[in-house]
């Protein structure tokens, strides 16, 4: 078991497909949460609930990670309320439809890209100063593999998830004489309601993911949970030499 104990842990998005599941297995190993969600609680109230019969602490709130006043106010109330933040974890993603870029509605990019990379860009911002004056401290982003290597369907938050590799990776360079890391970790595709979502739009979805999942060398998709122990293990102690990096849990289908 990663022990977490005695770490302050802030996760925004944790309401989501998969930020639940690593709120979940941080708590498992744990740790105190804040748990930030945009706009649906449900999903939170049972991982509070968890936490409270483990006789740890989660604090949720509403906080919209698109603005940076926004995430600098949700630190000052956990630095508030639990004293530290030993880390900071972004799962903040969008629920974009999967369409060739020919065919997309270019009046939602800017909110992909306020999502999916600058939310991890606030969250840094809101959290970076406190981290350098105790030389320590994680951040840690959730990105995708389609930030590696592209994806048919989903060029923007692609490009965004590309920009949030490279962003961490300089934000790394900087800290590192801190002692505060900066990690993205890249699912391939995995088990949540967006699959699922993909799986129902008709035949064309369905192909995409029996594609997607027959590429995969491990002959799966891949657990939240899975993702949810990777973010245990860089947010954990034994992870100190870890910085800059973007890595892949994908099954093998990205190797690089």
């Amino acid at each position: 078991m990663i022990d977490l104990k005695d770490k302050v842990v802030m996760i925004a998005g944790a309401n989501g497909g998969i930020g639940s599941h690593v709120a979940e297995v941080l708590i498992e190993c744990g740790a105190t949460t804040a748990l930030s969600f945009h706009s649906n609680s449900v999903r939170l109230e049972e991982v509070r609930t968890k936490a409270a019969s483990a006789g740890l602490r989660c604090h949720v709130a509403q906080v919209d990670m698109t603005s940076i006043d926004a995430a600098v106010r949700w630190a000052e109330s956990v630095l508030s309320t639990c004293g530290k933040i030993d880390a900071a974890v972004n799962c903040c993603g969008s629920n974009g439809p999967f369409m060739l870029f020919a065919d997309q509605d270019p009046s939602g990019w800017r909110t992909m890209l306020d999502i999916e990379l600058m939310s991890s860009v606030y969250l840094s911002k809101a959290v970076v100063h406190h981290m350098v004056e105790r030389r320590q401290g994680r951040i840690i982003s959730l990105g995708s593999d389609s930030g590696k290597v592209g994806n048919s369907g989903s060029s923007i938050s692609a490009a965004a998830r590309g920009g949030l590799n490279s962003f961490s990776k300089s934000l790394a360079r900087e800290l590192a004489r801190h002692g505060v890391t900066v990690n993205t970790v890249c699912p391939g595709p995995t088990e949540t309601p967006n699959l699922e979502g993909l799986r129902s739009q008709g035949d064309t979805g369905a192909k995409i993911v029996n594609a997607m999942l027959r590429a995969i060398p491990l002959g799966r998709a891949g657990d939240p949970r899975d993702v949810g122990w990777l973010i245990a293990f860089l947010a954990s102690d034994h992870a100190s030499y870890i910085t800059g990096q973007a890595l892949s849990i994908s099954g093998g289908l990205t190797m690089c």
